[in-house]
């Protein structure tokens, strides 16, 4: 699936030795810090509320300079950029992924289930969840969101399969 950007959120944080320990560039000490790897920029950001501390990681090609300048970003292989990107030290909450095709009625000629947030998927496993959400992020660019992303190779194969 060709994504514009993805987003990985994490109920933690990693401390600032941590991140440089392991290749991270500080651009703001315990704010922001960049990682370029193969073709990929891969941002870290830290959100602090009080002594709460959380994260999130985002990955974009590495062709583009500004990372919120979502309509300037080129389209990439999210399954190879995962792939370079994941660690299993690192225990994401949700992942969003960002694409420029509007997906939604695909989805529900394929049988997803319309909802408010966009459509859902429903996984019947040990539990009964629903972590598909194609919405509008912006005009020009659509947010799909996994809030079980154990298994996002899965899910990004699932749409795919939906799409063809």
């Amino acid at each position: 699936m060709k994504v514009m950007e993805f987003k990985v959120k994490m109920t933690s944080a990693y401390t600032d030795i941590q991140l440089v320990k392991s290749g991270w560039q500080a651009v703001e000490k315990d704010k922001l810090y960049t990682r370029i790897k193969g073709k990929y920029k891969f941002s870290y950001i830290i959100k602090s509320f009080g002594k709460i501390r959380i994260s999130e990681m985002t990955a974009h090609y590495s062709a583009e300079t500004a990372v919120l300048e979502l309509d300037n970003l080129i389209e990439f292989d999210f399954e190879e950029a995962w792939n370079i990107l994941w660690n299993k030290s690192y225990e994401p909450q949700s992942v969003e992924i960002l694409i420029k095709e509007n997906i939604f009625e695909k989805l529900i000629d394929k049988g997803w289930k319309p909802a408010v947030i966009g459509v859902i998927d429903y996984v019947q496993d040990d539990y009964d969840l629903s972590y598909y959400y194609p919405s509008p992020e912006s005009e020009k660019l659509y947010l799909i969101v996994d809030d079980n992303p154990g298994d996002v190779l899965l899910y990004v194969r699932k749409i795919a399969t939906a799409l063809s």
